[in-house]
């Protein structure tokens, strides 16, 4: 930028309206002080979230003699303690309080039809699946129909229909023919699919 331009001697900054860091800290809480309040100290249990503003030297002192369990018996502090572990939230022992979900868990379980990890046993007899259960793709698919299966046909069922095919429409078994050299290269690609697919 040139110092020189025109331009330059146009701009105009606005004085700044922000108020300074001293005149924004408050006074110290502590009865008599007149220092700025630079921290903060907890005001104790029951008032969570609620702080002391303090100077530096007398944050100190509050901070040697601050006790959050102040007033409280040796057993309640344990309590306490115990409970804070687990977030001070309500807990059952393992079989307690399951008869009140059981009935709903039972009828979302009835009405449970679709079956999509297999959990049940059945995704291996639903149509578009691996008879292990996984989703087939549509490649898949259109290989299985290039050999003349369905989705239901397993890896062994692949090999062998693969072996008959080949030698259906190989030249040699057609006296050299080639007329179903086109099928022939769509069978060895739908077969190379389905191998390099993991489904065989």
């Amino acid at each position: 930028m040139k110092l020189d331009s025109k331009y330059f001697d146009k701009i105009r900054v606005k004085p700044s309206t922000e108020k300074k860091p001293a005149d924004t800290i408050a006074q110290c809480e502590w009865p008599g002080c007149p220092r700025p309040s630079r921290h903060k100290a907890p005001m104790g249990r029951g008032h969570e979230g609620k702080f002391y503003n303090y100077c530096t030297e007398h944050v100190q002192e509050y901070n040697k003699t601050y006790n959050y369990f102040s007033g409280m018996k040796d057993d309640e502090m344990q309590e306490f303690q115990k409970e804070a572990r687990l977030g001070h939230r309500p807990t059952w022992k393992l079989g307690q309080n399951a008869t009140a979900t059981a009935s709903s868990v039972r009828r979302k379980a009835a009405q449970m039809r679709d079956d999509p990890f297999g959990v049940n046993g059945t995704a291996a007899k639903m149509p578009g699946r691996h008879p292990t259960g996984r989703a087939l793709r549509s490649t898949e698919l259109k290989a299985l129909q290039t050999l003349g299966l369905d989705d239901s046909a397993t890896a062994d069922q692949v090999k062998t229909q693969y072996k008959t095919l080949v030698k259906r429409l190989h030249p040699d078994a057609n006296g050299g023919s080639r007329a179903n050299e086109d099928t022939l290269k769509a069978v060895i690609q739908a077969y190379d699919h389905l191998r390099s697919s993991g489904f065989c």
